[in-house]
């Protein structure tokens, strides 16, 4: 009996296709035009995924660690009796091995794989990643591949054995032809292949079998990173690449690594001024987020269409990279660089500032004062916001995953590894301890523009310790924000939420952070201006008592009108001096309990104006009351949202009260 999966609810059909792995949701789209237009419309994505062809008749669908499907295929038909399916029009017989391994049968096995990329692409969203071309492969597949789609990333020109030999000729029409990003020799040939004046594009070439790959192959190639391992290059033949360098070729290497059959300085030097250098630079390689270090080498002491050069030998290889040169700013007339500066916006600055101590001195001495420049920061975390402008700067571990630092910077005299993303305005730099970093930045963002840190943000891996030092260096900070980012992941323990609130000194503090355990605070005699709890349930109304506010506001602790006509009590007997305005969810509604003992009036002739988040709202109808020192507190309890507004002001007023400064 047929199980009819989509006439199933569409919720549980969705989630089915998505417990299937790729090999079962691709068997399931095989069985109608519905299914298949079901499938690709609701699968989750495969992260990193695409398709890897080994000769004209393999073909795997992978995210580099895995392999999803594994697809062959054959005009040889083992057995007659095998069932069919019906891929791109072509009813075809297939065989399944080892749960993902697909045998598919075709008249023409070449066409077999076109059709399968076509579907498989179309299905999973993918496209031909890496294609190995292998010597009786010819370029049929690779063409109509580069056809199929916009960019081909990677072709490797494999033997598989020694014996799998390319001829020179079938070689050379296979390169002519690649249009990939990278291509890899790895390929053995049946005679030494020799390119004359052969120009190609590429991103990456690496060539490990083979000494075929001459100096002037080298200099025709244009390519961003080449590596070459097989073929031993002499160091008069390099000597000869660097002035190739140095008059404008290659423009766009960044790196390159040979083998020398034997290092000899003067030979490598002959005729070009070198001087040894102990910095640290970084030289891109083909992946743009991967650069490689250069930590003392030979400088080359000219620079090429805006780039400098240099080059180290190490474990037997040469390498040759390439990085953007200086522009020494601080070199022109005194008053052409305070122009320059002044003339850079807040990031810009920030950054030259990076370069030097000299460099951090003089933007600091020569800038223009700004009123509006701001630091917030977490302990592993800067935000420096200039205006519209903001630049974020991450703090991190030098073996975090992906740290790819690109160069050094100085902070706060400091040198350390920094990777600066210029699109998305971020800049990563490098510390043992990235606590460290954090305070180092700070002293060094502080000092550069004359400001203290605004906010500080506390996670539940702060603890009190980051908090306390920013409160230490400086006389007050304007808001503390204890923050949750995670609901299962980032809850604070108890006690650590307390400390955190009794040690805080800000003038403000939000706390939307979750905690481990139910807790109280017997004694909260706190000043803030501004006291948001927006998570947890803790809080009492004794709580809201002993605070010493301007602002109170409470988003989860639901309260009774018992316990608010005691605290409007508590404000008639003199308490809660400073309070403008309190904002607390109420469990109930009840006008016996709220106004039990008071001497209230109706307003009705009255407007108050408040804002909350942004938002503002009209008040007309409320209650008032008054203490003895010609203060007068509103309240209303808005029946809708179960918010209860208190707010307070001069009794002479008038009839429309702007509280929107609270």
């Amino acid at each position: 009996m047929s199980f009819h999966l989509f006439r199933l609810p569409e919720s549980i059909y969705i989630d089915i296709i998505n417990t299937m792995n790729p090999c079962e949701q691709f068997f399931t789209s095989l069985s109608s035009r519905k299914a298949y237009s079901i499938i690709k419309m609701n699968r989750h994505q495969i992260e990193y995924a695409g398709l890897y062809t080994k000769g004209n008749f393999e073909v795997h669908l992978d995210n580099y660690e895995t392999t999803f499907i594994e697809f062959h295929q054959s005009s040889k038909i083992p057995n007659p009796d095998l069932e069919k399916v019906l891929i791109d029009g072509s009813l075809v017989k297939y065989e399944l091995k080892e749960d993902n391994v697909v045998t598919t049968y075709w008249e023409e096995p070449i066409v077999g794989t076109m059709k399968l990329i076509e579907y498989v692409c179309d299905l999973f969203n993918v496209e031909v990643r890496d294609m190995g071309v292998h010597c009786d492969s010819g370029d049929r597949l690779m063409k109509w591949v580069q056809q199929f789609q916009t960019i081909l990333e990677r072709v490797r020109f494999i033997s598989r054995q020694c014996e799998e030999k390319f001829t020179p000729e079938t070689l050379k029409n296979l390169i002519m032809g690649c249009e990939a990003k990278t291509i890899f020799f790895n390929a053995y040939t049946t005679e030494p292949l020799r390119l004359s004046n052969f120009q190609k594009k590429c991103t990456y070439l690496g060539i490990a079998i083979g000494t075929w790959f001459t100096l002037e192959n080298l200099m025709t190639f244009d390519c961003i990173e080449v590596w070459i391992t097989e073929r031993h290059f002499t160091s008069t033949e390099m000597n000869r690449f660097f002035k190739h360098w140095m008059s404008g070729g290659s423009p766009r290497l960044s790196l390159l690594r040979v083998k020398l059959d034997n290092y000899k300085e003067q030979e490598l030097m002959d005729g070009i001024d070198v001087k040894w250098n102990m910095k640290t630079v970084y030289a891109r390689t083909s992946d743009e987020c991967a650069f490689l270090k250069f930590d003392g080498f030979h400088e080359i002491q000219k620079t090429t269409n805006g780039m400098s050069a240099g080059f180290k030998f190490e474990d037997g290889l040469l390498y040759f990279g390439v990085w953007p040169c200086c522009f020494n700013l601080f070199r022109l007339p005194h008053v052409a660089f305070m122009i320059i500066i002044n003339a850079m916006n807040t990031t810009e600055q920030f950054m030259t500032s990076l370069c030097s101590r000299k460099s951090f001195s003089i933007i600091k001495t020569y800038r223009r004062r700004s009123e509006d420049i701001t630091m917030a920061t977490s302990d592993k975390q800067i935000v420096i916001t200039g205006g519209e402008e903001q630049l974020i700067s991450y703090q991190l571990d030098p073996l975090a995953d992906g740290s790819t630092p690109s160069e050094m910077v100085t902070i706060n005299g400091h040198s350390t590894p920094s990777y600066y993303e210029r699109d998305i305005f971020t800049i990563d730099t490098y510390w043992a301890e990235p606590l460290l970093g954090t305070k180092e930045l700070v002293e060094h963002v502080c000092g550069l523009f004359g400001i203290q840190v605004d906010t500080v943000t506390i996670n539940s891996n702060s603890g009190t310790r980051f908090m306390n030092w920013v409160q230490r260096r400086q006389r007050s900070i304007r808001m503390m924000k204890v923050l949750s980012f995670n609901e299962m992941e980032d809850k604070f323990e108890s006690e650590d939420l307390k400390n955190i609130i009794m040690e805080c000194k800000a003038d403000s503090i939000q706390l939307n952070a979750l905690h481990s355990s139910p807790f109280e605070i017997q004694n909260l005699n706190k000043k803030f201006n501004v006291f948001e709890c927006l998570s947890g349930t803790w809080i009492t109304v004794d709580n809201l008592i002993t605070l010493d506010c301007i602002r109170i506001t409470i988003e989860e602790r639901w309260f009774t009108c018992a316990e608010m006509n005691r605290f409007i009590k508590h404000w008639i007997n003199g308490g809660s001096v400073r309070l403008r305005m309190l904002l607390v969810p109420l469990s109930e509604y009840n006008d016996d309990a709220l106004l039990e003992g008071l001497d209230v009036r109706w307003a009705t002739e009255k407007m108050v104006v408040v804002s909350c988040r942004g938002t503002e709202y009209q008040i007309t109808i409320f209650c008032e009351v008054e203490r003895n020192d010609g203060m007068t507190a509103g309240f209303v309890v808005d029946t809708q949202t179960g918010l209860f507004w208190f707010g307070v002001w001069p009794s002479d007023t008038g009839d429309f009260i702007d509280m929107r400064s609270y």
